[in-house]
């Protein structure tokens, strides 16, 4: 069975289950087992611009996310615009000081609706966002104010137990996931559901001199992330040196329910049993002041172009500004420095060799990650005709999100 006869079976739902920050090569052979996997090139490195690229087919520089404060063009919603469908987005495990149906991520794709699994009638789209690996690992977000205080806590216990404590995230997301999968059958809806097991976005465990968390830098650890197409008839097995990216999704569920896709998609039908060859990631992030002035501002720009090897990622900043400011967020303790500022106090003698490592990943021009199967050249050809000169990457104060609100408890 391949995934041009899912086309062939009698699917009438879908179900998305996105477990948040999980990495490819954390994802947890439960789960693997249960379909076809596929290795997948994230959009964007955060939840904020991923969720939209998932849901329309698009790259972020076409749905113009790229913060918390934007909101998702109303005509771009392909997934939750199916004609004659049920949709739904439910956080239930995700922005617990809110209602599963009223979280940050339905502010930005427009408020959809939010209907419970158990509740949504057939036919359906539904999409959920659920914890999996994102800090605080394993442990409810309630238990700590902020994230930094977390990465604090495990920097003093070192790289080996901030591992274990992920994996205990995914763990949790597993059997969540399973649980949903009950829900289905229990309501004799196997058969006609097609379920997809994927994730916004990968994580950093230590990797690159310290760092820790997810948003930055555009590196393997973040941009792959497993996909899982489970249907009964789906003979489960893993495609080798195969990749499919966030934006196929769309058009390929669109060909599955006999819907139309009513804009030029950046994906393509995975249904046609032609997979591409590489997908692309793009970030755009301000970066703001503190009381003292140090730095105004900075807006943190990367693209970059991956195949299943590897890829070449394309910094668009200041990079003497950019070098000065990380180090100024390093001395006052920010999420993706504090592991690698506490780790660091147990082994002193590392300290100034990673935080090279950890600048030099975040602010080089171009940095290549193991060995992708096209040029630098041919990498930033794609990526400048295509999107460098949209509007999206030549705003350079689109980003309004204040100090304030960059320093609040909310998932980033």
């Amino acid at each position: 069975m391949c995934l041009k006869e899912l086309k062939e079976l009698n699917i009438k739902n879908v179900v998305i289950y996105v477990s948040d920050s999980l990495r490819w090569d954390y994802a947890p052979p439960s789960i693997l087992d249960m379909g076809i996997t596929i290795k997948t090139i994230a959009s964007s490195l955060y939840t904020a611009p991923s969720f939209p690229s998932i849901i329309s087919g698009l790259y972020p520089p076409k749905t113009g996310v790229s913060t918390w404060e934007d909101v998702m063009p109303a005509n771009l919603k392909g997934l939750f615009n199916l004609d004659n469908y049920n949709t739904s987005l439910w956080c239930e495990t995700t922005w617990t000081d809110l209602p599963p149906w009223q979280s940050q991520i339905h502010k930005v794709l427009g408020n959809p609706k939010g209907i419970s699994l158990e509740n949504i009638s057939p036919p359906f789209f539904y999409i959920e966002d659920d914890k999996g690996g994102h800090c605080p690992y394993g442990i409810e977000f309630s238990k700590y104010r902020r994230f930094d205080d977390f990465y604090r806590e495990y920097g003093k216990k070192g790289k080996d137990e901030l591992i274990k404590q992920y994996k205990k995230g995914i763990e949790q997301s597993a059997i969540n996931f399973k649980n949903r999968l009950k829900i289905l059958k229990d309501r004799n809806l196997t058969e006609n559901t097609l379920v997809i097991f994927t994730s916004d976005h990968g994580e950093l465990l230590g990797e690159y001199g310290g760092l820790a968390g997810h948003g930055r830098p555009t590196c393997p650890e973040l941009v792959y992330v497993p996909t899982v197409f489970i249907h009964p008839s789906l003979k489960p097995q893993k495609i080798s040196k195969t990749i499919i990216r966030h934006v196929d999704l769309y058009p390929t569920i669109a060909s599955i329910l006999n819907k139309k896709v009513n804009y030029a998609s950046d994906g393509i039908d995975l249904t046609c049993n032609c997979f591409p060859s590489s997908g692309l990631n793009f970030l755009l992030m301000g970066y703001f002041k503190s009381k003292n002035n140090f730095i105004k501002q900075m807006t943190y720009k990367s693209a970059s172009m991956w195949d299943f090897n590897g890829g070449h990622t394309f910094h668009y900043l200041d990079r003497k500004k950019a070098i000065m400011f990380f180090i100024y967020r390093r001395l006052i303790h920010h999420p993706e420095f504090t592991f690698l500022i506490e780790n660091n106090k147990r082994y002193p003698q590392n300290t100034i060799k990673d935080i090279k490592t950890a600048i030099k990943h975040l602010t080089l021009p171009s940095i290549k990650y193991d060995n992708p199967c096209f040029s630098k050249k041919e990498a930033k050809k794609v990526i400048s005709n295509k999107f460098i000169e949209s509007e999206f990457f030549k705003e350079k104060t689109r980003i309004k999100m204040s100090i304030n609100k960059l320093k609040n408890d909310k998932k980033i």
